[in-house]
């Protein structure tokens, strides 16, 4: 999975400015896919070149013009090649997962802390998920988009249940 067939994706929902792209990167795609301005924006001009897109300059009165993209048929029968492909293998980069693995080399109270961390980050998460969620089901997204992001919340959840029980265990231990 390349950023790139990503924002195609996108751009065939509907067309978008580069902002509109990595707000849809931050809300919707957040909890498995992830872009940055810094990637988004030559990503736009490759697909530009490769004729993929196609962009209208929009002239704004007091702000800077905006470029709107679009997808074109070259785009679309990318993407689909894209969509027809194996899925790719998961490779799941955690850094928070790593500092657990290791986390003999901690004292008790440090590993407590940052299982605490990681308890807060993901219960804001699912907070995150669980407010678009709601914004997104009045929009009516499609079923496979709403189990995406329900899978997410889920997952989080998990993640949460999971690393409050091994907290439990390591005070229990610890008296």
């Amino acid at each position: 999975m390349r950023s790139s067939d990503i924002i195609l994706g996108i751009l065939l929902e509907k067309p978008a400015t580069g902002y509109e792209i990595k707000e849809k990167f931050t809300t919707s795609l957040s909890n498995f896919y992830n872009a940055s301005f810094g990637s988004i924006y030559p990503i736009l001009h490759k697909l530009t070149k490769e004729e993929k897109v196609v962009f209208e300059t929009i002239t704004q009165s007091g702000k800077p013009n905006k470029k709107v993209y679009s997808i074109t048929q070259k785009g679309k029968i990318a993407f689909q090649q894209y969509l027809r492909q194996p899925v790719e293998d998961k490779k799941t980069k955690w850094d928070f997962m790593a500092h657990l693995f290791y986390s003999k080399y901690l004292t008790i109270e440090e590993r407590l802390e940052l299982i605490d961390s990681e308890i807060a980050t993901q219960k804001s998460e699912v907070q995150i998920l669980t407010a678009l969620r709601e914004k997104l089901a009045v929009q009516k997204i499609d079923r496979y988009q709403f189990f995406c992001l329900d899978l997410g919340i889920k997952q989080k959840q998990l993640v949460v249940t999971e690393l409050q029980g091994l907290k439990d265990n390591i005070i229990a231990e610890k008296q």
